[in-house]
């Protein structure tokens, strides 16, 4: 009768000690998620097309669109985001969100331009105040 009494007992503890070991966890090889800095997977980012719009005022004017894409497949698991994009020929930043919102396609807006001059833009995944590694992105002005 002893024994069953302590049974349940040994059981118990046998449990928690098996659930206290965990294997190490090397955080070096961490590199798979593309909103770290440190991510070493493929490219996020691809670039969709460059075009000129019309934008109706008063006053009217053009601007030059930059559209690119984010390869979502890549992410551990859904996730809200935007980018930031850093013009490397004007020097500005900007963060920018989905056209529409809740696709994975991103637009770049810019006034100045010079027909035929390449543009290049750095782009960063960015949520919560942590930025992804950048990676760039070029093209040629219509």
């Amino acid at each position: 009768m002893s024994t069953l009494r302590h049974l349940p007992i040994m059981a118990a503890l046998l449990l928690g000690l098996a659930g206290c070991y965990k294997d190490d966890i090397d955080l070096a090889a961490l590199t798979n998620n593309p909103f770290d800095a440190d991510y070493a997977g493929p490219a996020v980012f691809s670039l969709d097309t460059i075009f000129v719009e019309q934008v109706l005022g008063p006053p009217n004017f053009y601007r030059q669109v930059v559209q690119f894409k984010v390869n979502a497949s890549l992410f551990l698991a859904s996730a809200s985001y935007q980018v930031e994009v850093h013009d490397l020929v004007e020097g500005t930043r900007t963060l920018v969100g989905q056209v529409p919102p809740g696709s994975h396609t991103l637009r770049f807006y810019r006034l100045e331009y010079l027909p035929g001059q390449e543009v290049c833009l750095e782009l960063r995944l960015t949520n919560n105040n942590a930025f992804g590694r950048p990676e760039t992105i070029c093209g040629t002005w219509p």
